[in-house]
């Protein structure tokens, strides 16, 4: 009787050895031939990505990453970081900044940006544009 169990046994052992998966097949690399684009650190579109990175680090109260896209001019009149802070905090103190957006017009290395902020406890200055300057091969925030 014994050797009417191990046969069914060997046959199941067998048949889920079997079922092992098939060895991987080799990854295809596809190399593309043609220019990938790139953006030049003065142009709109940099003004664009800058001045969103900080409406979206300054709504999150990210006072140090958002100090960064200061210019030296605007720190000399905020202060250090910790003044920043403050500052950060008493702008966010009853808001949700919602942005979804920018609008920026460019003329040489200075632009004008408007951004796009959904909360509706924005005040109506949100709206006002804004100065950025092309400094040092990038976009400041200069509206101080």
């Amino acid at each position: 009787m014994r050797t009417w169990l191990a046969l069914p046994m060997i046959a199941l052992v067998t048949a889920v050895g079997g079922c092992s998966s098939p060895e991987p097949s080799p990854v295809s690399t596809v190399v593309s031939t043609s220019p990938v684009p790139t953006v030049a650190a003065n142009s709109k579109e940099a003004l664009e990505s800058a001045a969103h990175k900080l409406d979206v680090l300054a709504s999150q109260g990210k006072a140090a990453e958002a100090y960064e896209f200061y210019s030296q001019r605007c720190k000399n009149i905020i202060g250090d970081l910790d003044s920043y802070k403050i500052f950060l905090e008493s702008w966010l103190e009853g808001r949700n900044p919602q942005y979804s957006g920018v609008t920026v017009k460019v003329n040489g290395s200075s632009g004008q940006v408007v951004s796009v902020d959904n909360d509706p406890k924005a005040p109506a200055s949100t709206m006002n544009p804004r100065t950025w300057t092309f400094i040092d091969g990038r976009w400041q925030f200069d509206n101080c």
